[in-house]
């Protein structure tokens, strides 16, 4: 909901006239629209090479006026202004049904949600709506769409210049009467915090604005409760492509005790121009047999490596880097996985101990894995020859393999025997020392 409810009535000719040329003097009057001009088509098409661009273009074309961004200032007309209505940046647009809903940034077309209804338990819903991810987990969204634009896949790359869906009152509490875009911004996937859009392109023609400033206000949140319109816009001025960077380099992993050490190399193409790495991080869950939800972390542009701490050994994680400069992100890189690991414990080894007049018999217990499993066993092996302890004797065992059997020793002699188990990870401590004697 957004709160009162306007709807778009055009003016008269020598009426437009009179109120633009009022907004001109005062500064910051209202501006209302005339009718649209046809929107020119822009050359700016996705690439897997760089799929992504912040999203810094205004998601409209046709004149709308903004509502309620955060706690917008109130006017005449509405003097209680938004009073912190959402309590989080977002952007109500209002504009007419079937107005055209443009990305705001090159990136990942995605379907929310299509819920063609309108509610009456008196709170409004998403209603049919769509997001983009725009790389490093900034995802634009878009709410309350009449329609999604038919043959547009979930996956698709998308820009400033794709036309994603219509301005709509989907999910919005009946009578849904209100046609309006609610647009955010969002950090960490598509569920993260909502952040400030701050500074949207749009193309006055063939000439870049920049709003709201070229409206003579600094955010969003100052302008005037549904006051003032944005004109009648085009693709004209929109850029081929985004200039972002190549991608990294694939990353490496270098496993410890609960830690991940992540590793990779700066970009081949347009190095000086990045500002920041974004690291992304997945934990698969074997019970549900998908990986976990997304999670991000952010570097400066001087760090090439990272380490993630407090991770559980034996689980398998999945990293993959992102940079960024002033256009937006690269692709990303491929995945590399990681699993936390240790040394095994020490086996137990007060099992299954036996001598024969010409043979020990050495039993153990299966060592405890600490995120790398068992590969070996070592069981070694000394006596004593009455004045001291020979040099230890080793043997490997398969690791499902827990006794060994000596065979052709002394009889009548005191023998010491002791097993470690070996994994990718290491080598456990040695076992506690178990004496046997021969028969004689």
């Amino acid at each position: 909901m957004i709160g009162n409810r306007l709807r778009r009535r055009p003016l008269g000719a020598a009426l437009l006239t009179a109120v633009l040329t009022t907004a001109l003097a005062a500064g910051t009057a209202t501006a209302t629209p005339a009718a649209a001009a046809p929107v020119t088509a822009a050359a700016w098409s996705g690439t897997s090479a760089h799929p992504f661009s912040d999203p810094v273009w205004f998601p409209l074309r046709d004149p709308a006026r903004v509502s309620c961004t955060f706690s917008n200032p109130g006017t005449p007309a509405y003097p209680a202004g938004c009073n912190g209505y959402h309590g989080y940046w977002a952007m109500d647009l209002l504009g007419e049904k079937g107005d055209p809903v443009h990305a705001a940034g090159a990136g990942v077309f995605h379907v929310g949600a299509r819920d063609t209804g309108c509610r009456t338990s008196g709170s409004e819903t998403s209603g049919t709506w769509a997001w983009v991810d725009h790389g490093g987990g900034l995802v634009t969204k878009y709410n309350h769409l009449d329609t999604i634009t038919a043959g547009l896949d979930d996956g698709e790359l998308v820009t400033p210049a794709t036309r994603i869906g219509t301005m709509g009152s989907t999910g919005d509490v009946a009578p849904c009467r209100t046609n309006y875009l609610h647009f955010e911004v969002r950090t960490g996937g598509i569920t993260g915090p909502r952040i400030d859009p701050r500074t949207l392109y749009a193309c006055e023609g063939s000439t870049r604005r920049s709003y709201p400033g070229h409206w003579g206000y600094r955010s969003w949140n100052d302008l005037p409760k549904a006051q003032q319109w944005t004109p009648t816009l085009t693709n004209a001025c929109l850029p081929a492509a985004a200039a972002t960077p190549s991608a990294p380099q694939r990353p490496t992993a270098t496993r410890g005790d609960r830690t991940v050490r992540l590793s990779w190399a700066r970009p081949a193409t347009s190095p000086s121009t990045i500002d920041r790495y974004t690291i992304a991080t997945e934990i698969w869950g074997p019970s549900v047999g998908a990986w976990h939800s997304t999670s991000y972390r952010t570097v400066p542009a001087s760090q090439l490596s990272t380490t993630f701490t407090g991770l559980d050994n034996g689980r398998t994680y999945r990293f993959r880097v992102v940079a960024h400069n002033a256009a937006g992100h690269s692709a990303w890189t491929g995945w590399v996985k990681g699993i936390p690991a240790t040394a095994p414990l020490a086996p137990r080894t007060d099992r299954n101990l036996t001598a024969g007049s010409t043979y020990v018999r050495f039993g153990w217990y299966g060592s405890v894995p600490q995120g790398a499993p068992v590969t070996s066993y070592e069981a070694r092996i000394q006596y004593w020859d009455g004045s001291r302890w020979t040099a230890w004797t080793s043997v490997r065992v398969p690791a499902a393999e827990l006794t060994y059997r000596w065979d052709g020793l002394r009889r009548g002699t005191v023998h010491q025997v002791t097993v470690r188990a070996h994994s990718a990870a290491g080598s456990s401590p040695w076992g506690t020392t178990r004496k046997l004697t021969t028969l004689p």
